[in-house]
């Protein structure tokens, strides 16, 4: 089973990242095709493999990173989101969302009775969403998902992310998405670098 072959790991998992705008970062042709990406990351994955799966990894009320408090302009407790994204029985993404308790108690939007279900299917419905930025990440191999990567899939190397807020119903997302080692992001790629 693929439980087994990719323990999940304990809610909350991630930690602080250095986010930048994507010129600031030595991006491949594949890798700013994949970061840069404005539809749903959800439909993208689903049409480069046989079966698209989401796993909850936890939903709950907390503190977000001071960071993430600071991009959201706000310093209230909030609800974290964290999943996997599988693609063929593989972790491909992990992603981490953000949103005030009034979001998820949002009847419109429904992000309480998401579960194992993808929130890009409930955001990219809707005829009001916009969103901001997208915002680029170089995680270390030392940063948590980077030791999820190594446990998985036995490769050290530096991983990229990306984020944005979402709006929508008067409301605020924050999304990021980390790619692991066995999504396409990486394909002939030797090197991550920083500029």
């Amino acid at each position: 089973m693929t439980t087994e072959l990719y323990p999940a790991p304990t809610f909350p998992v991630s930690e602080p990242l250095k986010w930048q705008a994507p010129d600031k970062v030595e991006l491949t042709p594949i890798q700013h095709d994949w970061l840069c990406f404005e539809g749903s990351l959800t439909q993208r994955l689903k049409s480069n493999c046989g079966h698209f799966e989401v796993r909850l990894l936890g939903q709950q009320e907390m503190l977000p990173h001071d960071e993430e408090c600071r991009r959201l302009k706000q310093s209230q407790p909030a609800v974290v989101r964290e999943v996997l994204l599988y693609c063929d029985d593989k972790p491909w993404v992990f992603a981490r969302s953000i949103f005030a308790k009034s979001a998820e108690n949002n009847e419109q939007l429904q992000l309480s009775e998401l579960g194992n279900r993808p929130l890009g299917d409930s955001l990219f419905q809707r005829e009001d969403l916009t969103s901001g930025p997208i915002e680029v990440a170089t995680v270390a191999e030392s940063h948590v998902i980077g030791k999820l990567n190594q446990q998985w899939f036995s490769q050290s190397k530096p991983l990229l992310g990306r984020r944005r807020i979402f709006s929508t119903a008067g409301e605020q997302l924050l999304v990021s998405e980390i790619f692991l080692t066995s999504s396409p992001l990486y394909d002939h790629v030797l090197e991550v670098q920083s500029k």
